[in-house]
């Protein structure tokens, strides 16, 4: 896929152990490791290497990682290749506002003012990123919006934006919505696309909020990618996988003795609100926090052993959107978790290769003939 004038488009993209830059009352922006980052060292406090005031660090105060950010060059932006992600197999669909009012009618949903919830909610614009926080925003919204059993999709794009159609700057996402906006406020300022500064995903990086019609084409494919996949580490797991199999064993036959009794009367009885003269409630309770107690474990050492090249605020994301999965496949035993772990690990471990792959589809084009 090329851009319109057919030049091939330009790829950028930082990996997931990015530090992050942090603004200070007095102007200025201190830089913050990642492993400070996740720590939340000195109580999230930090000390602004300028005037040497405390930064209370997060994502309220973040800055662009790159003051430089090649994203800034109006020219760039137009031959960069973005990335979103989503669980529509046609994203960007023309169909999308016939579907979103169908959707609602049969959820009977009625809001007060019809009218402006159906424009408000079919006239956004649409947000395109790096490959990182195309993959972030699938995280979080894996774990953030019940989304964990879904199919996604990774799109690569090509868009197109007239000279002057362009913000100057940044939007600081801090202060200028931009997850919200809509085409009606593009129409308002005279623009196609919005420059801003996300501090969701990829915390401080450019990410492009646009009409439809600024995309020019799309290339797509369904994630993860299996035939990507990190190859297993032979008998790496072995003892926690033999070890949460017999923990779940031992909690179903606990839970199996009390299967009578109601789930909330039995919680009253393992902590001793009411009577539980067998202590059966209590077993039963206690194997049960055992059994989630090693799945944790055993997602800690997924991460470790699969995501050496992921930041430690990452790698919860990632553990938290797979957590969401297993939740939406409540069938799935822990070899069938650990496999698809492996999988989806390879988005982030192995992300040239996944660029690559998706490069290397068939684009649609969006351009009007």
């Amino acid at each position: 896929m090329e851009n319109p004038d057919r030049t091939p488009l330009t790829e950028r993209s930082d990996g997931f152990n990015y530090g992050y830059a942090m603004n200070c009352a007095c102007g200025e922006v201190s830089v913050l490791s990642a492993e400070d980052y996740f720590a939340e060292a000195d109580g999230a406090h930090m000390k602004c290497s300028h005037c040497g005031a405390n930064i209370h660090f997060g994502i309220a105060v973040a800055a662009l990682r790159d003051p430089n950010d090649p994203a800034l060059d109006d020219d760039a932006v137009a031959r960069f290749a973005w990335y979103h992600t989503s669980t529509e197999a046609d994203w960007p669909s023309t169909d999308y506002a016939r579907r979103f009012v169908e959707d609602m009618e049969q959820a009977d949903h009625h809001p007060m003012n019809r009218d402006h919830y159906v424009s408000f909610h079919t006239t956004k614009a649409l947000h395109l990123g790096t490959y990182e926080t195309a993959i972030e925003n699938m995280l979080r919204r894996m774990h953030d919006e019940h989304d964990g059993g879904e199919q996604f999709y990774l799109y690569r794009v090509a868009i197109r934006i007239l000279p002057g159609r362009i913000n100057s700057g940044y939007r600081d996402e801090n202060h200028d919505d931009a997850a919200q906006l809509t085409t009606a406020e593009l129409d308002r300022d005279d623009l196609d696309a919005v420059r801003y500064l996300n501090v969701h995903e990829a915390t401080g990086v450019l990410s492009l909020a646009v009409r439809p019609n600024v995309i020019a084409a799309v290339q797509r494919t369904a994630l993860p990618l299996h035939e990507i996949a990190l190859p297993p580490v032979p008998q790496l797991l072995d003892r926690d996988i033999e070890t949460l199999v017999q923990a779940k064993d031992e909690m179903e036959q606990a839970q199996a003795k009390i299967e009578s009794i109601p789930h909330s009367r039995r919680r009253m009885m393992h902590f001793g609100v009411y009577d539980d003269p067998d202590g059966l409630a209590k077993k039963a309770g206690d194997l049960e926090h055992r059994y989630f107690e090693l799945w944790n474990l055993l997602e800690d050492r997924l991460a470790e052993s699969y995501l050496p090249g992921v930041s430690k605020s990452i790698r919860r994301d990632f553990n938290e959107a797979m957590a969401s999965w297993k939740s939406a496949n409540p069938t799935v035993d822990a070899d069938g978790f650990v496999a698809r772990y492996r999988t989806m690990a390879a988005l982030l471990e192995k992300s040239p290769e996944v660029i690559s792959h998706v490069a290397a589809q068939p684009s649609r084009s969006l351009l009007s003939p």
